[in-house]
């Protein structure tokens, strides 16, 4: 019965090693799922990950544009402003002039408007916006 005993005993080892073989590729079975099914998420969150980067690559394109209008823009602002800066610094020079004149016409005026005044006194006559003394 020996050889009998050993055939058990060696068989009782197969199968043990057998079992342990089975449960071995069961886990090895589940661990290439979750592989796959990691690898899967990877290349859709890379998917997703390009596109962001696309949408943040037209903005970037967008902005700039953007920018560039309005530093175009504000280029054309600046030259009016500077052209309108000349133009009042022109009338402010003619004003003064015009101011001068004023004042010129206005001394002549008094000087009129006195010798008038010694005319009427020399002839008598009251001027009418005068209120007569009497």
């Amino acid at each position: 019965m020996g050889e009998i005993e050993e055939l058990r005993r060696r068989l009782e080892a197969l199968e043990a090693q057998v079992h342990d073989v089975v449960e071995q590729q069961a886990i090895i079975r589940h661990l290439a799922v979750s592989s796959d099914r990691d690898v899967a998420a990877l290349q859709e969150q890379r998917r997703a990950d390009r596109q962001l980067f696309h949408a943040l690559r037209e903005t970037q394109l967008e902005h700039g544009k953007t920018l560039r209008e309005h530093s175009e823009l504000l280029g054309v602002l600046v030259k009016g402003q500077i052209e309108h800066g000349k133009i009042l610094a022109e009338h402010t020079k003619v004003l003064g002039e015009h101011s001068k004149t004023l004042g010129e016409h206005s001394t002549m005026l008094r000087s009129l408007a006195a010798g008038q005044a010694a005319i009427l006194d020399h002839l008598g006559i009251t001027p009418p916006e005068q209120p007569q003394e009497g």
